[in-house]
Formats: structure tokens, sequence, C-alpha cells
């Protein structure tokens, strides 16, 4: 169960992406919102309390000055703290159209939760561009799209900025990731190398990264497999194979839930 302000936005036909919907969500304990399949990417930014958020099988808990972001394309499920007196509360932007390739151009695309992010007065700008554009379908469009084109490439400069400050140990641990390029990942392995449990790791690489060491592995993993589908013949199956995958049909299926498309696709999208 919820309430709140929320602004359906006129779709203008010639633009790729668009702004559907945008709003503030008070959420109440019991507030539960499942998509399979999304049609859309939402945009998040939480003024108060805590929430939960799931996307597949990843979970995090957004707090206050944090932002979360919902793919298109995955399946979420976002819930309210049912133990927290005060309203969960968050103002959103509902993005459709060719979102994940713009998210894909300012490596965002596995980020779902960025802890701390100062945002809250390009988020609350929609509401102001309603009272001021709100009879001119076409410029509200534009301007909201603009709006949402600042917050991600603000968001995605904040991102690098966390990626190249994180203190030595984590460092350390991006450096090993990375010789996993062409390996299966086992958390036991990384666990005995760092004399740590995987959850302390865990734990400690999202706090300085904003990403978990799977999403960061599995990004190097795909950023790979995108430049060998555009730049080679390689066969799908010899791709995944070099990235470290033993089933090239579990691999694909992982491809399409991160990109939209599948290697095939991807491939005719992107050769030169």
């Amino acid at each position: 169960m919820k309430h709140g302000d929320l602004h359906v936005v006129p779709f203008v036909h010639k633009l790729p992406i668009y702004v559907g919907m945008f709003g503030i969500n008070y959420c109440h304990s019991n507030y539960l919102n499942v998509r399979h399949n999304s049609p859309l990417t939402v945009l998040a930014y939480v003024l108060k309390g805590q929430g939960n958020v799931t996307v597949d099988s990843l979970s995090f808990r957004p707090q206050a000055g944090d932002i979360f972001i919902l793919p298109m394309g995955r399946n979420h499920q976002v819930t309210a703290d049912p133990d927290q007196e005060e309203y969960w509360t968050y103002l959103w932007f509902n993005l459709r159209g060719n979102v994940p390739q713009l998210f894909e151009a300012f490596h965002l695309q596995s980020a779902y939760h960025i802890p701390e992010a100062p945002f809250e007065a390009m988020f609350r700008k929609g509401f102001q561009l309603v009272e001021q554009y709100g009879q001119n379908d076409e410029r509200l469009q534009m301007e909201l799209l603009v709006t949402c084109t600042e917050i991600i490439t603000q968001l995605s400069g904040l991102v690098k900025q966390r990626q190249t400050t994180v203190s030595a140990e984590v460092q350390q641990m991006q450096h090993y990731l990375n010789r996993l390029e062409a390996e299966p990942f086992q958390s036991n392995a990384m666990s005995r190398h760092f004399a740590l449990s995987f959850k302390q790791i865990n734990r400690l690489f999202k706090k300085e990264t904003g990403t978990t060491v799977y999403n960061y592995l599995l990004g190097k993993k795909l950023d790979t497999a995108k430049m060998l589908l555009q730049d080679t013949s390689m066969a799908v199956s010899e791709i995944a194979y070099r990235i470290g995958y033993a089933d090239p049909h579990y691999f694909s299926n992982v491809f399409k839930k991160k990109t939209g498309s599948t290697p095939t696709e991807y491939r005719e999208q992107n050769s030169p």
C-alpha cells in the first residue's frame, strides 16, 4: 500500500527514450510492487526510511540519500521495511524506450544501488517542470528527458570517482577479480585468498564501489563478450567458454538479462 503524487507524461513519438511517469511514493509498511520482465526502467531517489529492492536474485536495502535503479527487462520486487515507523519515501522517474543502451553508454548497466548520492534537487525538478511546461506536452517531455540524462551523467561520474578512490584492500580485490575474466567464479576461493568470509568481502566491496563482487565481475565478462561479438567472428559458444561459462545457453540467458539482447542480436546490431 502507498500514496503519493503521480504525473503521467504524454508520449512524444519522435523520441527513442521518454519519461512515461514520475512522482513521489510514500510506502506503507506493507508496500509490495512486483514486475516480471519489466517494460520500463525506474530511477529512484530515497528521501526517508528504508526499503528492500530485489533485481532478479540481487537484493539491496536503499535508505535516505541513496539511489536505486530497476532496469528494463528484469524482474523487480520492491517492499518497504515492515519494522519502520515512518513511510519509506522516494522520488522516481519511469523511463521507456531504448533505455538499456543509454545506461550502457554511461557504464551503469550493472548499477542497481548507489549509496549516498546527493541528487535530491534534480529528482525534485520534475515537479517544477510540470508547473512550468504542463500545458506543452512536447516541451515537458524534452525537459524531463534532459533532467533524467543529467542525473544519469552525474551518477556515472560519481560511480567512476568512487571506483578510482577505493582503499588498497578493495583495489586488491578488483585486481583479483580482473584476473578471473576467463574463469568461473568461486566465492570460497576468494574468501581463502583474502582470509575473510565472502559476506565480509562483499560488504566491503559494495560499500566502496557501489556494486557487488558478482556484478563487478559479470560487468567485466560481459564487456569482453561484447568486444568479441563486435570485433571477431567467434561463435557464441566459443565466447562463452572464453569468459568462463561452461554452458553457452546459460551465458546467452545472462547476456540477454543484462543487455536486453541475445548475443546474436547484439552482434547483428553492433557489428561494423
